[in-house]
């Protein structure tokens, strides 16, 4: 879920992310922060098998109806992902993820700048890696829809968060993921969790006021379109 922010002196906490169209779990331009496309962190991107398993060829077998009810883990390296600044808006200085949800790899934080906003009013990136799902995920790395909501539902409790509507199935970067819309004491946000089997990327955009909303969304909306993930 989106991490809590610690609030140093130059600013504080973090992130949410953009309302995310898509069936509910129960059913089912802007401009470069550097001179290139913003990047989480350098490593080797994910290799794929010369030959394809036997398992794998079964995968697409089954009724669509047992796959609505799974979440489809990504093969790919989330570390090499890729995104574009938006327009309106500037790289943050300031904020430390102090409450990580897994193991921290990376993270990236944007704020508006036409117009600015108080702090907290942000847009995140937060990479994490040590994912576990232990025996969950089957041999075509699809992971049951409950055993996601219990991960979210655990990583909620971890910041003291509550869900603000039902979770939902969506994509981003054209791969499968989940949205929804949670609420902190100090925020509430809109964000993607992107699986793969050992490592999440959490998008996320807060807003500590109603009348600061449509500034985040507009930010975050043109933030989660511009996400790339090599392979995908």
């Amino acid at each position: 879920m989106g991490s809590r922010q610690r609030k140093h002196p130059v600013v504080g906490a973090l992130i949410a992310l953009a309302v995310l169209a898509g069936c509910a779990f129960p059913g089912g331009g802007g401009e470069d922060p550097t001179d290139g496309a913003s990047t989480s962190a350098s490593g080797e991107s994910a290799t794929m098998p010369t030959e394809v398993p036997s398992w794998l060829l079964e995968c697409g077998q089954e009724d669509k109806g047992d796959r609505d009810q799974d979440l489809q883990l990504t093969t790919l390296d989330l570390t090499q992902a890729t995104w574009t600044m938006p327009a309106g808006f500037a790289a943050a200085s300031g904020y430390v993820e102090d409450n990580p949800v897994e193991t921290l790899h990376s993270e990236w934080v944007a704020e508006p700048t036409a117009p600015p906003l108080p702090s907290l009013n942000v847009i995140n990136v937060v990479i994490y890696t040590g994912v576990d799902w232990a025996d969950l995920a089957d041999g075509c790395g699809r992971v049951p829809l409950e055993a996601v909501e219990e991960k979210l539902a655990r990583y909620r409790d971890q910041i003291g968060a509550q869900p603000l509507g039902e979770a939902q199935m969506t994509t981003l970067a054209g791969l499968p993921a989940i949205g929804q819309e949670i609420g902190l004491s100090s925020y509430d946000y809109t964000g993607y969790w992107l699986f793969s089997e050992s490592q999440l990327l959490h998008l996320y955009c807060q807003w500590t006021d109603e009348a600061h909303r449509v500034t985040i969304l507009a930010g975050c909306d043109a933030l989660a379109a511009s996400v790339t993930v090599p392979g995908a």
